[in-house]
């Protein structure tokens, strides 16, 4: 009588499955599989990457995901300060401007679609007598070939420093000279003629 009850009534069917469902449902939840550890890392690792590429060069790293693969072909802080004209802000001074500071993060993650390819690229990939080719975030085409007199790389003319530092899956290169197109180089070196021109001479 019951099974024909089922078979008859099709608002009673409906019921049972869906009570059935979320029974099922109910009891997966209780019985759920356990989430996978969380990915650690230390203050002591970011810390020693920061004292190895500087305050920019932290600036830089810190913008790309650590779970990613990315090569990072981080200027000095010297580089920075030489080529772009940016130094590190005391931490005497009084606070940064949030113009400035908005500047400083355009400049930065300007020089991060520059020089940053979504590849590992270490000094082993480059064959000897050879010129590898990537292509930056931005486009940017960069030639990667060995120091002639070996222990580096030197990308569109610039040498590395330093070589191999690691941040998650980034590999961070630090560099003796800023990356960039000529077009930006030209802004820049068009912003500090202008800057050096508002100067009054003393």
């Amino acid at each position: 009588m019951r099974r024909l009850l089922i078979k008859k009534n099709p608002v009673f069917f409906l019921l049972v499955l869906i009570a059935t469902s979320s029974l099922t449902i109910l009891i997966f939840s209780l019985l759920r599989l356990p989430e996978s550890p969380p990915i650690i890392t230390t203050g002591k690792l970011r810390a020693d990457l920061s004292n190895e590429v500087g305050f920019f060069g932290n600036m830089m790293v810190e913008m790309l995901p650590e779970d990613l693969t990315f090569t990072a072909f981080v200027p000095s802080e010297n580089a920075f300060n030489r080529d772009l004209g940016m130094t590190k802000p005391s931490n005497t001074s009084k606070s940064i401007s949030s113009e400035d500071e908005d500047n400083t993060y355009a400049v930065v993650s300007r020089i991060l679609g520059f020089a940053v390819v979504p590849y590992r690229v270490e000094e082993g990939d480059v064959g000897k007598d050879e010129t590898a080719s990537y292509e930056s975030l931005s486009g940017f085409a960069l030639k990667i070939w060995r120091k002639s007199g070996g222990g580096g790389l030197v990308v569109n003319g610039v040498e590395t420093e330093k070589m191999g530092l690691k941040r998650g899956k980034v590999t961070v290169h630090v560099m003796d000279g800023v990356i960039m197109d000529s077009d930006f180089a030209q802004s820049v070196a068009s912003s500090s003629d202008s800057q050096d021109e508002d100067e009054p001479e003393p």
